[in-house]
């Protein structure tokens, strides 16, 4: 393994350990961090883990604002970026127009109490919970062994169940236990009824004709210069930048399923330069 794939496989581990729902005393991650790199260990110390770690944030989980939602913008309108203003503006309604409709024709056929990604993570959950057994230690408290965990009916020592408000597979358990739905734990932002809220508006197109538009002649007589900025050399970057995830997730992907064959005889294992095959 060469530098470039452990340095890949050192910040997928990073990751991972960042990602863990369960806060220990001393975080294994940070300890093998500074033995491994001791100066990124030092970065994150000064960055504090508290923002780093998902398991110690101190606030909402969706509280926290990422990147997400205007990457997946850019990637939506990397065409319509191109376009001038109006028919910008155009595009971005009758996409939003279209996803409105299609989630809220999805929300409408729901019968479930639950989004439909929750409830197959939900039924993920009972099926791995099956073999539990929970034990009442006093009212609205239990211990559910299989998995030796100290669950009440609205937190679970696991961290799961605190942190993303779906009932981990402990709490799933010990409800069931005491005649209790998986879904009456479940926050209410995972529940079909606000699902459907959210899309229940509709995002109409202008009916006005643009000649008809009633402009203010202040807005008419005001001249717009284009922002005063220097292009940077070269093309223009249309996608975002790969983090190191993705470029774990490629060079799996390519190594998984690439099967390089010769391009003469067509056999694996050499190239054309190579091929010593009578044809």
């Amino acid at each position: 393994m060469d530098m470039k794939q452990q340095w890949f496989v050192d910040c997928d581990w990073l990751g991972k350990g960042f990602r863990r729902f369960r806060c220990e005393a001393e975080s294994p991650v940070v300890t093998a961090i500074f033995a491994i790199r001791p100066q990124i260990g030092k970065y994150l110390i000064d960055a504090e883990v508290r923002k780093l770690a998902r398991c110690q944030f101190p606030g909402y989980i969706y509280d926290i604002r990422t990147t997400n939602p205007a990457e997946s913008i850019n990637v939506a309108l990397r065409t319509p970026r191109e376009f001038p203003v109006i028919p910008l503006l155009d595009s971005i309604r009758e996409m939003m127009t279209r996803w409105f409709f299609k989630r809220r024709t999805l929300s409408s056929k729901n019968s479930k109490p639950l989004t439909i990604a929750v409830e197959k993570k939900i039924d993920r959950r009972i099926e791995k919970g099956k073999t539990f057994k929970a034990f009442p230690v006093r009212d609205h408290r239990f211990l559910v062994q299989g998995d030796t965990f100290d669950c009440s009916i609205d937190t679970c020592s696991c961290g799961k169940f605190d942190l993303m408000k779906i009932s981990c597979r402990h709490a799933i358990k010990a409800g069931f236990s005491v005649g209790i739905k998986p879904h009456t734990l479940t926050d209410d932002m995972y529940t079909t009824a606000s699902w459907r809220s959210t899309y229940e508006e509709s995002i109409n197109p202008i009916s006005v004709p643009e000649d008809a538009w009633k402009v203010p002649s202040h807005v008419e007589k005001s001249k717009i210069l284009p922002p005063e900025s220097r292009r940077a050399a070269g093309w223009r970057k249309k996608r975002r930048y790969e983090t190191t995830e993705d470029k774990i997730r490629s060079s799996q992907g390519t190594q998984g399923s690439t099967v390089r064959k010769c391009s003469r005889c067509g056999i694996e294992g050499h190239n054309r330069r190579t091929c010593d095959r009578a044809i």
